[in-house]
């Protein structure tokens, strides 16, 4: 494109609207991902089968209870301390005299 100022049939021919859309089609960007097709079907396809219909033992099944215990006691943890209504959120607590969202300290001008 930087030749086309000096030579005039590369000068009418970025002109025209094509190399916009040559640009566009050429994109390394969008060659990879026309390449990169194939590729991402085989690299899923190499994966094998997720669920193979044997259960799970109960070391399993009290495994996963305890995972999902766990996460249920952290985001209860969570919700605890960042909820401006629960009294167990500390300074965020809207009855808390000096909270910033305690209706006596807004003002309103």
């Amino acid at each position: 494109m930087a030749v086309s100022t000096k030579v005039a049939p590369l000068e009418a021919f970025y002109d025209s609207a094509l190399p916009g859309f040559l640009n566009v089609l050429f994109f390394p960007m969008t060659a990879l991902m026309v390449l990169g097709i194939g590729y991402v079907q085989h690299w899923l396809a190499a994966f094998s089968p997720q669920g193979d219909g044997v259960p799970l033992s109960d070391d399993a099944r009290a495994n996963i209870t305890r995972v999902w215990e766990d996460h249920d006691r952290a985001m209860e943890a969570l919700r605890a301390g960042s909820d401006i209504h629960d009294p167990r959120s500390g300074a965020l607590y809207i009855g808390n005299p000096i909270s910033p969202n305690n209706g006596a300290r807004i003002s309103v001008f």
